[in-house]
């Protein structure tokens, strides 16, 4: 089953807007629409569909009525089912406190780099999904991640991970806790040097050009194929065997 997030984003600064939208398909995302001013944004809302919405909270009108606290207020009466992430480059306390009354999800400070980015989408989901009113450390959140099945968001822990494979546009995902695995757009290479936290990163191996599972489960090595608790893989013949170090 495949993952489809899709994410409005608000934002008047283009270059700062495809920067966004760059990261996020990167991460697999989908971006369903991005918005240069609010008019535009107050219309998306009620028009398009989108699960989360990134929103910078001065549109080019200051702290006028017409910013992105405004859109988050609209959304939040119009009960849309939306997480939102607000985007700023302002840190006094008044807006900080202004921000707080609409109950956002989560916060992203500009300038907006790839690894912020991503974490503030999963802990925006992570708070929104168990009704947080309070943010987690990034560090915590790094140890898992979300994909939406339907209309649920599934939290999917990178300790429970033990294969991955790309399939077209697609990522495979297996975990050892569920019966179904899941497809996340994007390509093996980004989702191993980007997705996977930093403590994990050496748990995994790349066995052949598709395919990258994890060492703990491996059992042997024949020639050409690795046999795992979870089964045999195919292993390239241009395959490293110093990297099967386990320890």
């Amino acid at each position: 089953m495949a993952s489809d997030i899709k994410i409005l984003i608000v934002e008047d600064e283009a270059l700062i807007a495809e920067k966004v939208k760059i990261h996020l398909e990167d991460f697999g995302y989908s971006v369903a629409s991005i918005c240069y001013d609010f008019e535009s944004a107050e219309k998306a809302i009620r028009t398009i569909s989108f699960d989360v919405m990134i929103t910078d909270i001065n549109l080019g009108y200051g702290l006028s009525v017409k910013n992105g606290l405004q859109l988050a207020h609209q959304v939040n009466q119009l009960k849309k089912d939306c997480p939102i992430i607000f985007l700023t480059a302002y840190g006094d306390k008044d807006t900080i406190r202004n921000a707080s009354s609409l109950f956002p999800a989560s916060y992203l400070v500009k300038p907006v780099n790839a690894a912020n980015l991503y974490a503030s989408v999963q802990l925006a989901i992570d708070n929104y999904t168990n009704r947080h009113k309070t943010s987690e450390a990034m560090e915590d959140v790094a140890h898992y991640f979300f994909v939406k099945l339907g209309n649920n968001y599934i939290k999917i822990f990178w300790k429970d991970v033990y294969h991955l494979e790309a399939i077209k546009n697609y990522v495979k995902i297996a975990t050892c806790d569920r019966e179904n695995e899941v497809l996340i757009s994007g390509s093996l290479q980004n989702v191993l040097q980007n997705m996977v936290p930093d403590s994990f990163k050496s748990k995994f191996i790349k066995i052949n050009r598709a395919e990258a599972i994890v060492k703990d489960i491996i059992l042997s090595v024949n020639k050409d194929t690795i046999v795992t608790t979870y089964g045999e893989f195919r292993l390239s013949s241009s395959f490293d065997r110093k990297t099967l170090v386990l320890r």
